[in-house]
């Protein structure tokens, strides 16, 4: 939802189009704004994902002829052959042990975050609203589960 929030902000900004409802949005509004984002230096694999987001508000609103259309979709607005290759590296043991004391020291809930985000891939809020599944997680250990979901 804040892909599509940014869109519409940025489609006020870059093109100064007041659109107040959703079936005002035409096909050349997203094709201009698409084109002035590729100028600004924004990268495809970017746009891609803000168009899969406006793409997905349209279809919610019955647009459906012009989701379905050739006109926005990847290939049309110059998007498509995006790498979908991550570029985020995990940081060292040497640096995560170093933010790991460090934590321990100041919050130790911070710590066990920490801990939790490392040892199972959980993502930051994840591990912060974890608290709601220790008791379950308990439960499937004290029977002998392997895999905690």
């Amino acid at each position: 939802m804040k892909l599509a929030q940014r869109f519409c902000e940025r489609l006020v900004v870059a093109q100064n189009i007041q659109i107040r409802r959703v079936e005002q949005l035409k096909a050349r509004h997203i094709e201009g704004y698409i084109r002035e984002r590729l100028a600004q230096g924004i990268t495809k694999r970017s746009l891609q994902n803000e168009m899969a987001a406006v793409r997905c508000i349209l279809k919610q609103a019955g647009r459906t002829k012009l989701v379905d259309g050739n006109r926005i979709n990847n290939c049309s607005l110059g998007l498509s052959g995006a790498s979908r290759s991550g570029t985020k590296r995990a940081i060292t043991a040497e640096h995560y042990h170093y933010v790991l004391e460090t934590a321990r020291i100041k919050d130790p809930g911070l710590a066990v975050a920490l801990e939790l985000s490392r040892l199972m891939g959980l993502r930051s809020q994840e591990a912060v609203q974890s608290a709601q599944s220790l008791k379950t997680w308990e439960q499937a250990l004290d029977r002998g589960e392997t895999r905690l979901t």
